[in-house]
């Protein structure tokens, strides 16, 4: 079925809204339609008591009626306003209304028949002009309950057409004619009208309808994004804390002393890890693209070195398949540009990290050019070229779609979900540029993307500091642990050890704060998901005490998204490392951090 088409159910809910709009409708147009009927009641009283020998009696009860129908009618105007009913009552005030009307057009009715006088011509005159007038008003009331209007004519004008069919009316035929032809008039315009009204307010409500629907869709939308988005960050979390112990573990194993055997086993075990943690991280992206929460941050960074970083993860790759990794960066190339580093990164690596995925022999080559520089801004071309299998034009047509590579061939052959292409497109896409693709089966490809990126007017803080700065006066620099996961604790132990750190565990927010206050310590390693106290409640309460400078505070943490970094940075914590926690990664947060002066 058409959405746009209202189901049953939702079509009969309109139609009441429909006939209580049209209810509303009496009661709206009927107010001055009953003052003006009190002043034209007076006025046939005023104008058909000329004769001496009609009873004045007849006038004044006729008058006595007209007014006591005329005062309940207001009386009920007034009251629907004030109750303001709701269409489950409003049956009742329809049929009230209807019945005072048509006693009205009764008491109409009785003056035509009452007051008329066959040689009266100005009695006639005003008698026929006041009922086609009231006639006339009660068309636009009355059209939208059609039964009420015809009855309302018929008891109004039906006496007053008697009355000049009568032989003692010279010439009544003719106006009893006119008459009926002014009522079949009425009865078209206000037929029209009704139909009108019922389109317009069928119409109304069944966008109002629609709307709403839509509304509560979107709802439903936003709730079920909201519970994806929990729903991966919990399982994120829960995914990240085990990878971080085996992770963290096989970096100690493959640098204590083992046979040519066990290396390889652990290398394997290692690359086996580090392909899981891709794949997590780019279901978690791609989840976040297609909600629309991917978020980007503006950091001022050197391009060079974004390069250079990502290529250094992925030089050790390339000399295992024998490939030539080059980087060739333009000389003009700016010194620092405002971007989002980490997702320029993801990027380089993903489009590197495919060259070398599909290159057997020969090289891959990452170029960075100026297209064009401003005083503000610089437009850059990222290219990465290879002399690997290429593609064919129909494996280029797909080739960003999610979960798509080339053919099936190449999935079995050299594994991936196919999700990192299309995460890169739409990362570049929402940084405002396109990642395009030039390639030929057997030869190589060449993907490339340019992007405009403001120009950092200061100087680049030199914010690198030697991993070796430390080594030689490591020891004695006491680190506290805060960690509730017992495997994280170990892991974490063993890799500042091995850094050369002192370190004591605690598992929970309120013994992070009381150790904190009655132990000197260098660094605190803080978990941000503690049980009770969590670990941003902990950092509040220790900088309360301790100030807001004297420790570094490093949040660990799963999600890492550009909301847990502020919420880190709201509590007080100097950096945010993402588990799993790479030695690198740790060694570089605490060389930055710790402050070695005594």
């Amino acid at each position: 079925m058409d959405a746009t088409v209202p189901s049953s159910a939702v079509a009969d809910h309109i139609t009441q809204k429909v006939e209580a709009e049209l209810t509303r409708q009496l009661y709206r147009s009927a107010g001055f339609g009953l003052f003006s009927n009190i002043v034209l009641g007076l006025l046939v009283v005023a104008g058909t008591t000329r004769f001496p020998d009609e009873p004045l009696a007849i006038h004044l009860a006729w008058l006595a009626a007209f007014v006591v129908v005329m005062v309940v009618r207001w009386w009920l105007h007034v009251s629907f306003f004030r109750h303001a009913p709701a269409i489950a009552e409003l049956g009742w005030w329809r049929q009230a209304f209807l019945i005072g009307v048509n006693v009205s057009g009764l008491v109409w009715g009785a003056a035509a028949w009452l007051f008329f006088h066959p040689g009266d011509d100005v009695g006639q005159l005003l008698l026929t002009m006041i009922l086609v007038g009231i006639n006339a008003g009660a068309t636009r009331t009355l059209a939208s309950v059609p039964v009420a209007h015809r009855i309302y004519l018929a008891v109004t004008l039906l006496p007053l057409m008697v009355r000049f069919l009568m032989p003692a009316v010279d010439g009544g035929w003719l106006v009893a004619l006119m008459t009926f032809t002014y009522a079949l008039f009425l009865l078209n315009s206000a037929r029209l009208q009704y139909a009108d009204m019922r389109r317009v307010w069928h119409l109304a409500f069944e966008n109002e309808e629609l709307v709403e629907n839509l509304r509560e869709s979107k709802r439903r939308a936003e709730a079920a994004n909201q519970a994806k988005s929990d729903f991966l960050a919990a399982m994120s979390h829960e995914i990240r804390t085990p990878m971080n112990g085996i992770i963290g573990m096989l970096q100690i194993l493959r640098d204590s002393p083992l046979s040519p055997e066990q290396r390889t086993q652990v290398n394997v075990a290692a690359s086996s890890a580090d392909t899981l943690l891709r794949l997590l991280n780019d279901i978690l992206d791609f989840s976040k693209i297609e909600s629309g929460k991917l978020e980007f941050e503006a950091i001022a960074c050197s391009p060079a070195a974004v390069v250079e970083e990502a290529m250094a993860v992925l030089r050790n790759r390339a000399a295992s398949k024998g490939l030539s990794l080059t980087v060739e960066l333009a000389s003009d190339l700016p010194r620092s540009i405002v971007t989002d580093p980490g997702r320029l990164k993801q990027v380089l690596l993903n489009l590197a990290g495919n060259a070398i995925k599909f290159t057997e022999r020969g090289s891959v080559v990452i170029r960075v050019s100026v297209v064009q520089r401003t005083e503000d801004t610089a437009r850059l071309r990222f290219a990465v070229k290879d002399t690997g299998i290429g593609l064919t034009p129909e494996a280029k047509e797909r080739l960003f779609q999610a979960f798509t590579q080339g053919d099936a061939s190449t999935s079995r052959r050299f594994g991936g979900t196919g999700l990192g292409l299309a995460i890169s497109q739409r990362l570049v896409q929402q940084m405002g540029g396109r990642i395009s693709v030039e390639s030929e089966a057997g030869v190589g490809s060449e993907f490339s993307f340019e992007l405009v990126f403001p120009l950092d007017t200061a100087a680049i803080a030199n914010s690198e500091v030697a991993s070796s700065v430390l080594a030689p006066h490591r020891r004695g620099i006491r680190v506290l642990i805060v960690e509730d996961d017992r495997v994280d604790q170990q892991t974490l132990e063993l890799l500042l050890s091995r850094l050369g750190f002192e370190t004591v565990v605690v598992n929970n927010g309120a013994s992070a704060v009381m150790a904190a206050v009655e132990s000197r310590w260098d660094a605190v390693l803080m978990d941000c998901q503690l049980p009770g106290m969590d670990g941003f409640e902990a950092t509040r309460r220790i900088r309360q005490i301790v100030g807001e400078t004297k420790l570094p505070i490093v949040g660990l943490t799963a999600h890492a998204r550009a909301k847990d970094r502020a919420a880190c940075a709201a509590a007080g914590m100097n950096d945010l490392l993402r588990k799993p926690v790479q030695e690198d990664a740790l060694r570089e947060a605490l060389n930055k951090w710790i402050r070695v002066a005594r």
